[in-house]
């Protein structure tokens, strides 16, 4: 059997992954996951980071589905 190694996602999750994923993981999703825990620093610019991806896509969201007409908000089925 493999030897586990934990693996810190920066959202504060830890996995024990196998050796050679866990350093598979931290190599192509340097972002996301890593060999050793991730500072509070770089969890607060996650964060923020999370929150301003939701607060472009929820925009996006309305730009794309509404329309003002006559005062009234239309709702458009996706194309």
């Amino acid at each position: 059997m493999l030897p586990k190694v934990p693996a810190y996602h920066r959202n504060g999750d830890v996995a024990d992954l196998p050796e050679i994923d866990a350093k598979a993981a931290a190599t192509n999703h340097p972002d996301e996951w890593s060999l050793t825990p991730w500072s509070g620093e770089q969890r607060r610019a996650y964060d923020l980071q999370k929150a301003e991806e939701r607060q472009a896509a929820s925009a996006a969201v309305r730009e794309r589905a509404a329309d003002q007409v006559n005062g009234k908000l239309l709702i458009r089925s996706p194309a």
